[in-house]
């Protein structure tokens, strides 16, 4: 009975922050326009300050570098096959973004946190800056094709410059080259790090809120939702037997790399893809795929919680 309580404590406020956020849209509490201000500080301030903190301080081990050196090339191959073949089935302009990118920052981050604590959000951090490397050619690759965005290089700029990448690139810098230590021994350190973790709390539940805020499944293409997420979900369970299987070869693999390498397969497609549509369908789909594979996720979630904590 303890151990349901303790898995209670842990999933019933995720739960309850995305049920607010699925009332505030229906009951018009927030505009969609607070919403995405809310999700601007996350991913410009908030998430930033998790990871830029999380990477300063990171040990980093040959599991971790491993785990992201096998999703490179199985996301490569995904993507390759949205592009190349999944449009032949599935014909929808933002299909590849779906396959591109796993949602690490708006979700699997802040999970990752609730579970294993802000000190270890670099493992999960990892994984996506790895990803970013599929990711931001797709986004360039789609954008362009709308016409009605950006140039693909102004879209990858604005990707591959975000607070997020900056910010995780900026910690993993200052720990690697010593300055991190330097700046402890001056006693800046500590101000740096109390400053960033503050900005940090709010993070796990406004990305929460905005989750259940965007939840929605299209009516008029329901099949077509749940067969490109069926797909989506049988693919990452073989890429995550594959990374699994490969982490057994690497001596001394820390659990949280294993579970961030867990976590990350089971986490819904990319938010942006939505957002690439060129037309309703696209849209709606994208839309629909990204928050049932959100439900599977939590569902998993849930039972990672059950036997980590």
């Amino acid at each position: 009975m303890d151990k349901v309580f303790t898995v209670a404590e842990v999933v019933i406020p995720i739960l309850v922050a995305i049920l607010l956020g699925i009332y505030a849209r229906r009951r018009a509490v927030i505009s969609p326009e607070g919403n995405r201000g809310l999700q601007q500080f996350v991913m410009k301030f908030g998430l930033p300050c998790v990871l830029f903190t999380s990477c300063l301080t990171a040990e980093l081990d040959a599991g971790a570098l491993s785990s992201m050196a096998m999703v490179l090339p199985l996301m490569l191959c995904s993507a390759l096959w949205a592009f190349r073949w999944g449009r032949k089935r599935y014909p929808y302009h933002n299909l590849p973004m779906l396959f591109a990118a796993q949602e690490t920052g708006m979700l699997g981050i802040p999970l990752f946190i609730i579970l294993f604590g802000a000190g270890q959000a670099y493992r999960m951090g990892m994984l996506d800056l790895v990803q970013a490397l599929v990711a931001c050619p797709a986004i360039a690759i789609l954008s362009a094709d709308t016409g009605e965005n950006p140039t693909p290089a102004a879209i990858a700029k604005k990707t591959m410059t975000s607070p997020v990448l900056v910010m995780s690139l900026a910690g993993l810098v200052l720990n690697l080259s010593g300055a991190a230590a330097w700046l402890d021994g001056i006693g800046v350190g500590g101000i740096i790090r109390e400053t960033t973790s503050f900005l940090a709390q709010p993070v796990s539940a406004a990305i929460l809120f905005s989750v259940g805020y965007n939840f929605s499944v299209s009516g008029e293409n329901r099949a077509a939702i749940f067969r490109v997420s069926a797909f989506h979900f049988a693919l990452q369970a073989v890429f995550c037997l594959l990374i699994q299987a490969g982490l057994l070869l690497v001596p001394g693999v820390e659990p949280g790399t294993r579970w961030a390498v867990l976590l990350y397969c089971t986490l819904p497609a990319s938010f942006l893809a939505p957002s690439l549509g060129k037309t309703e369908d696209d849209a709606a789909v994208a839309a629909g795929v990204c928050s049932v594979l959100t439900v599977v996720c939590m569902v998993i979630f849930s039972v990672i919680a059950a036997v980590a904590v």
